[in-house]
């Protein structure tokens, strides 16, 4: 009798070759990125899978830091193939953050904080940078706080292959400068009655990208894995 499995990471992730942004989301059918407060309640093992995988290809993994509060993040774990994990850089105003949370324990290699020139110059945020850096973490001024600051700061830095694991705003930023060059998403078999969290936010009118599908790969629990790149090939 022949058995079904869930798809390995390696199939999910795809082309490795080259620089590059790409995006991880996961959503309900009706276009939630949260169920019950976070996006876990959405994913699958194989999910993690694939957000494993895209960690271990990246230099870096950009994410809001809304999400890490939301999502209780912590660092991203070393590896045998990846002894030395990629850092995690928290795009910021604030730099509002618990310095004795989970995300600045549990990391081998410390936190980068994106955050804008002119937040830097107040004394409160001054402090607070302050404090991350005698916690681990390490503050990098970003321009005005646009993602093309954000990316040029981390190109800078010797960082060119970016995992985006969002939120709404930094995944809205991105397709706003047409920076995005691949999007996995994560299609979860769960109806909800209304949108707990967009996809993707834009503050100013939204524009349109259009994708070329690269795959479909469905798993054996009703999740879909679609990836999504902007040219055909890439």
């Amino acid at each position: 009798m022949k058995t079904h499995s869930s798809p390995t990471p390696e199939l999910l992730l795809g082309p490795k070759s080259g620089p590059g942004i790409r995006a991880i989301m996961v959503s309900s059918l009706t276009g939630s990125a949260a169920m019950s407060g976070n996006s876990q309640e959405l994913g699958n093992q194989a999910d993690t899978g694939l957000l494993m995988a895209l960690r271990q290809w990246a230099d870096v993994v950009l994410v809001g830091s809304a999400t890490v509060k939301k999502e209780n993040y912590g660092g991203v774990q070393p590896t045998p193939a990846r002894p030395v994990p990629p850092p995690i850089a928290v795009a910021t105003r604030s730099l509002d953050f618990n310095v004795n949370s989970r995300f600045f324990r549990d990391c081998t290699t410390p936190p980068l904080f994106l955050c804008p020139e002119k937040s830097l110059s107040r004394e409160d945020i001054r402090s607070r940078a302050k404090a991350i850096e005698k916690a681990g973490g390490k503050v990098l001024t970003a321009g005005t706080g646009t993602i093309e600051d954000y990316l040029r700061v981390l190109q800078t830095h010797g960082m060119t292959r970016v995992s985006c694991e969002g939120g709404p705003g930094i995944l809205g930023q991105c397709i706003r400068a047409d920076r995005l060059d691949k999007l996995y998403l994560t299609l979860s078999p769960h109806l909800g009655s209304g949108v707990e969290l967009p996809l993707s936010y834009d503050a100013e009118k939204p524009v349109y990208r259009r994708m070329v599908l690269e795959s479909v790969i469905p798993d054996v629990d009703g999740t879909v894995f679609l990836r999504y790149s902007r040219t055909a090939g890439e």
